[in-house]
């Protein structure tokens, strides 16, 4: 279980300079016409009308997302819970902290740059946006990490509607070796991410979930800059490599990679229970990528769903409840059948969103 104020909050609140605080004070008031010129400028630059579009319905959405979680989560602001975090006049109640908004906007607004000449400037932002609202005293980490993720999420879900799916998946057919070496990684990695964070719990205590958040959004950072790169044409021999390794032919360069890890970073934002979040990388993790496998193996269509085998979403069930019965006890049977389901879905529907979210919802209303 998370502290209130964790270290990390605490650090950024720490750095008490005038002039920061008057820059982020300068944010406070001004993020939507700062990003709003920025956007129009570099859209009309680099003739990305149609984008324009999208980035602006990507914030509405982003903007509804926020209210909505604000009014349900009701988590006080650092500045409310403590008078020592207040630098300029904290927000009045009921003006909740979770999630960012300023942060979300400032995500939404990135997304769509990815690849082009803007994206470091647009980067920039999000990441200064991000420190002066922790800095100010008006958000915790969490906070902000949630607005950026729900940023995201938000123009992939309007880009795929006003694309008509064309963010689908159209990959090209691949033998099973390339399946399995790719959902190897895929199991891998999430067994990483729980290890770490049952380490970093067992010596940091309440701070090691938020150490391990933080370690994961600095990787997806990493892993975006790297996508940038490759999509604008900059060609390093080690992300080279790695792609045409695990990449689908026909796949949005680096798509599913950094969407596995916004998945994951979903779980840490709106998971405060260090077993079930345990859980749930479980079942993003393992479930999903041993359902892959043995599917790809499979002999009988799933009736639900033609593009997978019953062999497949046998194993997603099995794997995930023998492996998380002993962190949550009978529920992960209800969890196992969940994410089973929603493993389950159309390729429209991607998974590593739909299964965090399902564990998500499951949280909320068990725990």
């Amino acid at each position: 279980m998370r502290p209130a104020f964790d270290a990390i909050t605490r650090y950024i609140f720490s750095i008490n300079e005038p002039w920061l605080t008057q820059a982020a004070h300068f944010f406070d008031v001004y993020t939507p016409l700062i990003y709003l010129i920025a956007v129009l400028f570099f859209a009309n630059t680099l003739r990305m009308q149609k984008r324009f579009i999208k980035t602006i319905l990507a914030v509405l959405l982003a903007t509804l997302i926020v209210f909505m979680l604000k009014y349900t989560q009701e988590i006080p602001r650092p500045c409310m819970l403590d008078q020592n975090y207040i630098k300029v006049e904290c927000p009045a109640s009921p003006d909740f902290s979770f999630p960012s908004g300023h942060e979300a906007i400032a995500s939404a607004v990135l997304a769509p740059f990815v690849g082009t000449s803007a994206f470091p400037i647009f980067l920039v932002l999000a990441l200064v946006t991000g420190f002066l609202r922790i800095n100010l005293g008006v958000h915790f980490l969490n906070d902000v990490l949630g607005g950026f993720v729900i940023g995201f999420f938000s123009y992939d879900i309007i880009d795929r509607i006003i694309s008509e799916g064309t963010l689908t998946l159209r990959v090209k057919p691949h033998d099973t070796k390339f399946e399995i070496r790719r959902q190897l990684l895929h199991i891998s990695v999430g067994i990483f991410i729980l290890r770490l964070l049952l380490a970093f719990t067992a010596v940091y205590h309440a701070n090691g979930e938020t150490y391990v958040e933080f370690i994961i959004f600095v990787g997806l950072l990493s892993l975006l800059v790297m996508i940038h790169d490759r999509i604008s044409g900059k060609e390093h021999k080690i992300t080279t490599l790695l792609f045409n390794l695990f990449e689908r032919s026909g796949a949005r360069q680096g798509y599913g990679a950094f969407w596995y890890g916004m998945g994951v970073l979903l779980l840490f934002v709106f998971i405060n229970d260090t077993m079930f979040l345990a859980a749930s990388l479980i079942a993003l993790a393992v479930g999903d990528g041993v359902a892959t496998i043995v599917g790809r193996m499979g002999k009988h269509r799933n009736p639900l769903n033609p593009h997978k085998t019953i062999e497949g979403s046998l194993a997603f069930f099995l794997s995930t409840a023998i492996l998380t019965y002993p962190l949550i006890g009978p529920l992960a049977l209800a969890l196992s059948i969940l994410t089973m389901l929603a493993e389950m879905l159309p390729p429209k529907f991607d998974d590593n969103f739909m299964i965090p979210l399902v564990c998500i919802i499951f949280y909320i209303l068990f725990f």
